[in-house]
């Protein structure tokens, strides 16, 4: 019997104590490395993930060249996105232009453990009926029709982050932060490659519900508030479920932020996670989209 109470002490005592010693070790490994070498093994390991991070706004934006350009966009990732902890407002705009159906859609709330917006423009290879819009999978834009994006998010009068970029798809995520959707807001503007882009841009938002008052077009810029979405979000994004998703991703936040201290920065914390728990940081960087990568884990 005393043999069997000493196997269950040792059970219980184990593994919380190679936790501890391994976090020591973590801890000390990143406070050895220079800024320019935490940056510089950030991006090594989550570039795989398509993303990579933004030390002066302390925030992930994706790469150019992501994975996650290979998969396109549909409607059906909105819809199934609260299933992977996404609660977020989703304002999908269509617009035919040049002899084909194109997709510009933007993204502001709270993604698992992180806060942040997207915007990314898609094309079908052909003009789509709206009835079928819904079911079509839209893919990437071509690099030469690409327009500038550029967005500032703010939560309430708090300022979350700003980006500009010529880009398919430009995100930005702050790792650590709680928001609700409808408290963020996306001030944004859009420089497209040509005036007819722009004006064929202008008539789907119009067809999408935004008045001409809701907008400022200059030549091929168009500039806009992105707030209350006009279009209907996907149901499993409201009510209780909706809640109980987010009551979840503000046990997670807290749950990391434990987890990362005594660091602040997502830099170091992301580094700590990283060489502590390696599969909860592979875990946390696949920030968007639900399609399986196809590259290799870093």
């Amino acid at each position: 019997m005393n043999l069997w109470i000493f196997i269950i002490i040792l059970i219980l005592i184990l593994p919380p104590l190679f936790l501890y010693i391994r976090k020591i070790y973590a801890v000390r490994k990143v406070k050895k490395m220079s800024v320019p070498e935490r940056l510089e093994r950030l991006d090594q390991i989550a570039s795989p993930f398509g993303f990579k991070y933004k030390l002066r706004q302390d925030l992930f934006t994706s790469r150019f060249d992501a994975w996650q350009r290979d998969y396109g966009y549909c409607s059906v990732y909105d819809k199934y996105a609260p299933l992977f902890h996404m609660i977020f407002d989703c304002e999908p705009i269509y617009f035919d232009y040049e002899g084909s159906t194109w997709l510009l859609e933007l993204w502001k709330g709270q993604y698992g453990i992180t806060a942040g917006c997207e915007i990314g423009i898609y094309k079908a290879d052909h003009i789509v009926p709206r009835e079928e819009r819904a079911d079509t999978i839209f893919h990437s834009a071509p690099k030469e029709q690409l327009p500038v994006f550029s967005f500032s998010l703010m939560q309430g009068l708090l300022p979350i982050c700003r980006l500009c970029r010529k880009h398919w798809w430009l995100t930005g995520f702050c790792i650590g932060r709680y928001a609700d959707p409808e408290l963020l807001t996306m001030k944004v503007s859009i420089t497209f490659p040509c005036e007819e882009m722009c004006h064929a841009f202008l008539e789907g938002m119009l067809e999408a519900g935004y008045r001409y008052e809701d907008v400022y077009v200059s030549e091929q810029a168009l500039f806009f508030t992105f707030d209350t979405p006009h279009s209907a979000q996907p149901r499993l994004s409201r009510g209780l479920h909706r809640a109980w998703i987010q009551f979840q991703n503000r046990v997670l936040i807290r749950l990391f932020l434990h987890v990362t201290k005594p660091f602040c920065f997502s830099l170091d914390r992301l580094l700590l996670l990283y060489e502590y728990l390696p599969f909860l940081f592979r875990y946390m960087l696949k920030l968007r989209r639900i399609g399986k990568r196809r590259r290799g884990r870093p």
